[in-house]
């Protein structure tokens, strides 16, 4: 049952599923992929139920496009789904862990002791142990080693719930009360049935067993412990062990997920996608494989050998994202879970109205968690806007009144009144600090100001036609356009319809420079010259409108050069391709601000934008070296003045990357005190991070991948999410202009929006 709903509670603030135990399917919206998680089971149950061999069966993936399509939470319901029938070992791989069959047993034996049961005391561990004891013991009984009264009653007690056996309170204590009188003398008989149907070294198997037993009976810590030793012993092959063991009870589902930790890691991906693979192989044991598909992308997909890479695709299933109809559903639930009165329910789902949300969105594009954080934002806004006011101050009639000698007086239209100020007679509905915040609001919604231009860049080249010539430069620009600010408002409507037509021209050309550049070009023109030539065109027809300007002058309060400026306006300077430059920049940031925001820093996009940075850069001498001993992977260096610095552009997972990375700068810094004349010459070794690599970083510095003498030349830049969007935007706006998708080369796109990563170039190249 619901709880009631806490005091200012957001029903929707719950978006992320923490793992599969513990998900209700009455707690669920029915229809989300129920497709996929009948095809789960079916197929489960089509294995488990072939003849011959349980295993041998191709793994089982389940891909997203991305995260918060509700993988884990569909795990979940395929547990509750199962009813008991298999026993489900959660998964999760930490960086730290080698890649191996004793971190699955290892792993898999921790997260079922933190899943905690409905009977107090138990955890699916325990549980597992239980079921696993009571099957060796029934099967004592069936084969007549272990003498009953009642082998009937004894046998239909054993084959059902476990805990009810071994728990003190349970409904078959009796049989549990037993086994815990006669221990002693049932495990070489229990160890001997095992014996018959697990192929483990004997003394190893004796070991599982007894361990089992006494998790079974007394559960705890301690007994834990034990366990975990055991899985974590591959030489008496301990983790297949376990497997094995817990394969006689139920049959075992493995599921694998949350392997974001090993993004753009392929050496990880490989041996993780061999280990699963041979997994799937055992006896009773099914593998499941879920992971987002960039991930998929990064880490597997054309990373493996193809016939891997084929057994691993071959029951792929992809997960689609939340309907409108789903997505409605949803919403009820959380609210009435909630304990959300009717009303409130009735008036927040037409606020909210789904219906418009998903309006010209793609069918399946929207993920569960996208949605519910919509919801959450909503119901928020829905609180403070809705909620009921307190009720203003009443006013008497005499306060209403004019006051005798003002009676019939209309105040003047030139009088003011200071807005800050409420005048008599006047109700205050918001408070200050309300008040504040919608003139923060209103202002925000105000043409912001131009950008400063860009003092100290060449402008653009220009060919009019083939003499040569260029646009008026930047200096030009501003002189003219401040001039053009300091006219009087009468004299900026003598404008003809003309002029105002040029205008829309203009708009119109800066417009088409985001096309494609045009297929073909005569011998001499190039794709550079020709937003130019084009522009000059469209500024040749408006200069004749802009020539009233020579006659107009100047304000009397503009004087001295100012004033003779302003009368000697023949013709608008224009950065046109600059000014397209810019509005592409900031569209493609706010753009990556999403792929910021919700996935890992990626690497490759600043190894690009570092090397034609340091190629572009005059100060900078650029260098790349192939690192030794890994073919095909290579390090950027950029050496200035009394400063060189080493680039490390890899995840921090890969360990033999980062070790291989302090050789090279160790051998670099060894050459630099070697050589007289660079002996002022400092080292660094820079690279990135986000908040979402921390952990990673942190377990990297902990290692011995760094040498102690080079600790200290280590710098890891931190990048918020901005930061982040700004980068991207400026590999894409470079890779356009790669492309021909903008007319600009990526050594205009440089030179124009170099000092919009001016943090960025700054914090690289200050020494540690």
């Amino acid at each position: 049952m619901a709880m009631p709903q806490a005091e200012g509670m957001n029903p929707f603030a719950d978006d992320v599923c923490a793992g599969p135990f513990g998900v209700e399917e009455n707690r669920s919206v029915p229809g989300l992929n129920v497709d996929i998680l009948g095809q789960l089971t079916s197929t489960i149950d089509e294995r488990q139920s072939s003849a011959g061999r349980a295993g041998g069966q191709p793994l089982l993936l389940l891909t997203a496009p991305r995260a918060g399509y509700g993988k884990t939470h569909l795990l979940g319901r395929l547990a509750a789904a199962a009813g008991g029938q298999v026993v489900l070992v959660p998964l999760a791989f930490r960086l730290e862990d080698e890649i191996g069959i004793s971190a699955v047993a290892v792993r898999g034996l921790e997260s079922m002791a933190r899943a905690d049961t409905p009977r107090e005391g138990w955890t699916r561990l325990r549980e597992a142990c239980a079921g696993v004891c009571a099957m060796l013991v029934r099967r004592l009984i069936e084969s007549g080693t272990l003498p009953c009264a009642n082998p009937e009653q004894a046998l239909r007690v054993l084959n059902g719930d476990p805990v009810e056996v071994f728990d003190l309170n349970g409904n078959a204590r009796l049989i549990g009360e037993w086994v815990r009188r006669f221990e002693a003398q049932l495990r070489k008989p229990m160890t001997e049935q095992a014996m018959k149907r697990v192929p483990a070294i004997p003394a190893a198997l004796e070991s599982w067993v007894d361990a089992m037993l006494n998790h079974a009976l007394d559960g705890g810590m301690s007994k834990m412990a034990v366990l975990r030793t055991l899985a974590a012993d591959e030489s008496n092959e301990g983790p297949v062990t376990w497997l094995r063991l817990l394969g006689l009870w139920r049959p075992v589902v493995l599921l694998v997920d949350h392997l974001d930790a090993y993004y753009r890691n392929p050496e990880a991906g490989l041996r993780i996608a061999s280990l699963l693979l041979d997994m799937s192989e055992m006896d009773g044991v099914h593998v499941v494989l879920s992971l987002n598909q960039d991930v998929w992308q990064a880490t597997f997909g054309h990373h493996l050998p193809s016939a891997m890479e084929d057994r691993l695709t071959a029951s792929q299933m992809l997960l689609r994202g939340i309907g409108e109809t789903e997505a409605a559903m949803l919403l009820k639930m959380r609210l009435q879970q909630a304990r959300v009165p009717a009303d409130d329910v009735r008036e927040f789902t037409s606020f909210m109205d789904v219906k418009r949300y998903f309006l010209g969105r793609p069918l399946g594009s929207v993920s569960a968690r996208a949605f519910l954080r919509h919801a959450a934002k909503q119901w928020d806004f829905y609180q403070q806007t809705l909620a009921s006011p307190l009720a203003p101050a009443s006013i008497s009639p005499q306060a209403m009144m004019p006051e005798p000698e003002e009676a019939g007086v209309v105040p003047l239209l030139t009088e003011t009144i200071p807005a800050d100020e409420p005048q008599p007679g006047e109700v205050t509905i918001f408070d200050s600090a309300t008040t504040a915040q919608m003139k923060l609001m209103a202002e925000s919604l105000s043409e912001p100001e131009r950008a400063l231009p860009q003092e100290n860049e060449a402008p653009l080249a220009a060919t009019n036609g083939t003499n040569g010539t260029h646009l008026p430069p930047p200096v030009a620009a501003k002189v003219a356009v401040q001039a053009l600010r300091d006219l009087e408002p009468t004299a900026q409507t003598q404008f003809s319809s003309n002029s105002a037509g040029a205008f829309e021209n203009l708009r119109e050309m800066l417009g088409k420079l985001r096309q494609p550049s045009a297929p073909a070009l005569s011998s001499d023109e190039n794709g550079t010259h020709v937003v130019a030539k084009r522009l000059a065109g469209v500024m040749s027809a408006v200069a004749p409108e802009l020539a009233v300007h020579q006659a107009i002058p100047a304000p009397s309060f503009v004087a001295g050069p100012a004033q003779a400026a302003a009368t000697r306006v023949v013709t608008p300077p224009v950065n046109a391709e600059r000014d397209a430059l810019l509005g592409r920049y900031e569209a493609l940031r706010l753009q990556m601000s999403a792929e910021a925001d919700s996935l890992p820093l990626d690497y490759t996009k600043l190894a690009e934008l570092i090397r034609l940075a340091g190629k572009r850069f005059p100060l900078v001498r650029f260098s790349e070296h192939e690192l030794p001993g890994m073919t095909g992977r290579f390090v950027m260096c950029w050496s200035l003045q009394g400063l060189d610095i080493v680039f490390g552009l890899a995840n921090f997972a890969d360990g033999s990357y980062w070790r291989t990375l302090a050789g090279f700068a160790a051998g670099r810094l060894a050459e630099q005190g070697a050589n007289a004349v660079d002996a002022a010459q400092k080292l660094k070794i820079a690279t990135f991070k986000t908040d979402r690599e921390q952990q990673s970083w942190a377990i990297l510095q902990h290692s011995t991948a760094f040498p102690d003498e080079l600790t200290a030349h280590v710098d890891a830049i931190h990048l918020d999410t901005p930061s982040v969007a700004s980068l991207y935007a400026m590999q894409r706006i470079i890779k356009e202009s790669e492309s021909g998708a903008l007319q600009a080369t990526p050594a205009q796109v440089m030179s124009v929006l170099a000092r919009e990563l001016d943090f960025f170039w700054k914090r690289v190249t200050r020494p540690v």
